[in-house]
């Protein structure tokens, strides 16, 4: 059980309208670093071909890397064909950590998670303040079974932003992964009690409060009541 795997039924993210968020039009286009980061907040939700498509159209009409991935080249690339051109934008730029990110989210499709990894890594090193990149890569770490590692880089995202929805969420996930089902079930309550609409957090709950034997709590999570839930584990 992990959060940002590889169907949407198993993310915690607040009910945006994807197809809205991936939208842009020129002025975008000219900051790259919010398409990126919006790009890779969303991957999960997309099916492949749509995401690769978006990936490339964005590389397109970039000023700096238009010319790597040129008109004149087929719409229906392969992901190893996209991925190589992102790596060649990232050799042409290495502190463009937007590219970084995006590598990242395209090796997360293919579950090269040890590359994803080490993209999300470069890209904190530019940028250390991203919360929701500190989130990305402890969602990676989680797909690739370093659920100890993710649980730090959650923290980072909740430092950085207390509020963090998705971070608490995915800290319980990662407990639970441990086989730390009192601990998981303290976070999904938090996450819970600033989201309480937050459908796939709750099934999260009710799986750890079965496992952690506590039956006794089932009747207010399936009720959704936060305040007893919130009495009985406090963080």
């Amino acid at each position: 059980m992990a959060l940002e795997r590889d169907s949407s039924s198993r993310n915690v993210l607040e009910n945006h309208n994807l197809r809205e968020q991936l939208k842009f039009s020129r002025e975008h286009i000219s900051t790259p670093e919010d398409l990126g980061s919006r790009l890779a907040e969303v991957h999960q939700q997309l099916p492949r071909v749509v995401l690769i498509k978006e990936r490339l159209s964005w590389l397109r009409h970039h000023p700096k890397y238009g010319a790597i991935a040129s008109s004149d080249q087929p719409e229906n690339l392969y992901y190893a064909d996209v991925s190589r051109l992102f790596n060649d934008a990232a050799k042409l730029s290495p502190d463009d950590a937007d590219v970084h990110i995006v590598l990242g989210v395209l090796y997360n499709l293919s579950r090269e998670y040890d590359r994803a990894i080490e993209s999300f890594q470069t890209a904190l090193k530019l940028k250390p303040r991203d919360y929701s990149l500190w989130n990305k890569l402890g969602a990676t770490q989680a797909n690739s079974v370093q659920s100890s590692d993710a649980i730090l880089a959650y923290q980072q995202a909740l430092d950085l932003k207390p509020n963090y929805v998705r971070a608490w969420a995915n800290m319980g996930i990662s407990y639970a992964n441990q086989g730390m089902y009192e601990d998981s079930i303290r976070y999904y309550v938090r996450a819970l009690a600033m989201n309480p609409k937050a459908d796939n957090a709750w099934q999260y709950l009710r799986i750890s409060l079965s496992c952690a034997s506590r039956n006794d709590m089932l009747e207010a999570c399936d009720s959704r009541n936060l305040d007893i839930l919130q009495k009985e584990f406090p963080l």
